[in-house]
This record gives C-alpha cells, structure tokens and sequence, in this order.
C-alpha cells in the first residue's frame, strides 16, 4: 500500500484541478478506504485549540477526570481508562473521553468536563467546523463515484456525531498491548486529528503500515455504513493504534453516524446485473446492536450483513 501522501483539498477550488483531487480520493477510498487532507477548510487554530484543551484535560489528577466518568459500554459517554497489559484480548492501553455533540439533543454536558474552562467552546466550535468538512468530503465522495454531490449525505440522513479525545501513555512494555486493538469503524465516516506517530492501517501480507503524522492534516477514515452504501466498492479498512514505551500520544477522532432508525443500503446506481448486491438492506440500530452483541465471530462486523456474494471477503 502507497504511503497515505495528504491530498490538497484547496484543489477543489480550483476547476483545472479539482478532476485531479477527486481521482486522487477515489483511488485512496478504493484501495485502503484511508487518505490524509491537507488545506481542509479547519483553522489551524482552532486545531491547535483543541489539542491544547485535551491536554489540559489529560494532565488532571484521577480524581478530577472521574468526575466525568461515564458507563463502560457502547456509546456510552464521559471519561473512561482501559489499562491490560497481559496476553488477554483484546487489548487496550488508554484513556479517553467521549462526547455525544450532535443532535444537539444528545448532548449530555454532565459528561463535558468544566476544567479547562475553554473546553466546553472549543468542542463546541471545533466539531461545528469538522461537520463542514465531513460534509464536504461525503460530496466529494459521491461525486467520485458518480453519483450526485448530495446522495451520501441525503443516504446517511440527520447527522449524529461524537468526539473522543484519546490519550496513550508511555507503556513499561508496549510489545504486550495496544492502544486500540484492530478494527474497523461502524459509522459512516471519520475524521482523526493525530498528535504523534502511533496509527497503523491494515497492508498486503497481514502487515501494517504507519500513518505518518503529518503538521495540520487530518486522516479520513471511511467506515462500514459507505462500505455498504457503495456496494463494497469503497471498502472500510482495518486499522489499530500502538503505543510506545517514551512518550504520550494523543489524537482527537469525531465520528460522522446515520440516525439510528436511517436504513442503509448500497446506491442503486452500484448495484448491476454483474456485480448484484453485496449487502442487504437494514437500519443502522441493527448495526449498532449487532455491535454491542459482538454477533460477528471474529469477522468484520460488516462481514455479517453480507448477502451470499462471492465478491465479500
């Protein structure tokens, strides 16, 4: 797999290059479902203000962060810290926090921390802005496929998103465990601001290739809501999160989701008497459910919403 260059989205402005861009996009989103983007839109910042916001966050005391602890299932929201270093599975080694930000009915400010006291307009400012982008980039997407501008976001319906901030302390033995183990994203699109080296996507050969950090860019994930949408053209790739036994990493990840009760299935304009569908139709709380069951035996939850096609795998 190519290193994931960052592609310069101010292209799209311009009508000599924007063909370019958007050939380049769908080359990444059809080999590795990864790219990088560069001169996005997001204030540097505004980026910069975030950061600085988790990490304040990140240095309080146990007590504090507790304070906003949350309950440890799916979807659950507030602070949460996962430290296994044995040969159990999965493995993790990490705390985070996660935030509920859209509909603006779900926002639970109980779980939002008040220290630093920046912290509740800063997410509120910075997942604003990373809603513009996700949107913009799901038009982009949809054109690279041939389908109109507005068909991703009109098939996905009401945006939901959340943030979470994540942070990996140095490990006494990160050969043991991971930060986040392997896996794919259930939702529809994600967009992860690194702070330090430590996300590898899925290669050739059962090998992983580092994401390089590069300065203001940010890594686009698609997730298995477009792997479904585009008929498993674009795919949803596996990735994981490493630590190191020196130096904290950070990264800030926001997650674009369909509603709850949307129905997803492949675009009927990718699906041909060649290729037919290679995934059923549902509503994404069957994902969502399907999730918290781990009803997928060790195969890509998407995997298990595959109707009998040769072309799955």
């Amino acid at each position: 797999m190519a290193t994931l260059n960052p592609i310069d989205l101010s292209g799209l402005n311009d009508e000599r290059l924007a063909s370019s861009v958007r050939a380049q996009i769908a080359e990444a989103c059809e080999k590795n479902g990864f790219f990088q983007v560069i001169n996005h839109g997001v204030p540097v910042e505004l980026m910069d203000r975030l950061k600085q916001v988790g990490r304040k966050f990140f240095d309080l005391t146990k007590d504090e962060k507790l304070a906003y602890a949350g309950k440890p299932v799916i979807g659950s929201e507030g602070y949460g810290s996962r430290m296994v270093l044995d040969d159990t599975e999965p493995k993790f080694w990490r705390e985070f926090v996660e935030l509920h930000t859209l509909p603006l009915s779900e926002r639970h400010y109980n779980y939002w921390p008040q220290q630093p006291a920046e912290f509740r307009e800063t997410v509120e400012n910075y997942t604003a802005a990373l809603l513009d982008l996700a949107q913009r980039l799901l038009a982009v997407i949809s054109e690279s496929l041939g389908l109109n501008p507005s068909y991703l976001k009109e098939a996905l319906g009401e945006p939901h998103q959340n943030i979470v901030f994540q942070c990996y302390p140095p490990c006494p033995e990160p050969g043991k465990t991971l930060g986040l183990p392997a896996h794919s994203d259930v939702v529809a699109i994600t967009i992860l601001m690194q702070e330090g080296d430590g996300l590898e996507v899925a290669a050739e050969n059962d090998t992983w290739e580092l994401v390089p950090n590069h300065p203001n860019a940010f890594v686009v994930n698609l997730a298995d809501q477009i792997e479904i949408i585009t008929n498993g053209r674009y795919k949803s790739a596996n990735h994981r999160a490493i630590v190191n036994s020196d130096r904290t990493r950070r990264s800030y990840v926001t997650f674009y989701h369909p509603a709850k009760d949307q129905k997803i299935f492949p675009a009927p304009e990718l699906v041909d008497e060649k290729v037919g569908p290679v995934y059923r139709e549902l509503f994404y709380i069957e994902y969502l459910q399907a999730l918290a069951a781990e009803r997928f035996g060790g195969k890509r939850l998407v995997q298990s919403f595959a109707i009998d096609n040769p072309l799955v795998s």
